[in-house]
């Protein structure tokens, strides 16, 4: 099933979750606890990850000073991990990067395990004009997160 932008806002507001807009496309995590005041670790941006020929969906804390790749591809029983370009993020997302959204991907979830620490945090919500708001607890429950990353 294909992400689509009217199933994704009704969940998150069915489920505690805000979409904000904002006036510029938010290019990193960075940019984003700028603008809403977060702490870095807060934000979530949701990155597409080709692991030995299966594809997920990965939503880590901003606040990770980078990415484990060969963490990663231990944590998902993989021998490599990357990630995947902008042409196929568009081709399996519909999005573009940096606006993947935090649900609604029917896609196996990786979830950062320190985003659990906060009552919310900011992510992808398919389009480079709007953030997603909403408990980390909701957005694992939702994305049937069964990986954590640690």
């Amino acid at each position: 099933m294909a992400w689509n932008s009217e199933t994704f806002l009704a969940l998150a507001s069915r489920h505690g979750g805000e979409v904000l807009a904002h006036g510029k496309a938010l290019r990193s995590a960075r940019e984003g606890a700028a603008h809403f005041g977060i702490a870095m670790a807060q934000t979530a941006p949701t990155l597409i990850v080709e692991a030995d020929g299966d594809v997920f969906a990965c939503i880590l804390s901003g606040g990770r000073d980078g990415l484990d790749w060969d963490k990663l591809a231990q944590t998902l029983g993989r021998g490599q991990a990357r990630l995947a370009d902008r042409r196929r993020v568009r081709d399996i997302t519909g999005c573009d990067a940096g606006a993947v959204p935090l649900l609604g991907l029917d896609l196996p979830c990786v979830m950062d395990r320190l985003l659990l620490a906060h009552d919310f945090v900011y992510g992808g919500a398919g389009d480079p004009l709007r953030t997603l708001k909403i408990s980390p607890r909701v957005l694992a429950e939702l994305n049937r997160v069964s990986i954590w990353y640690e």
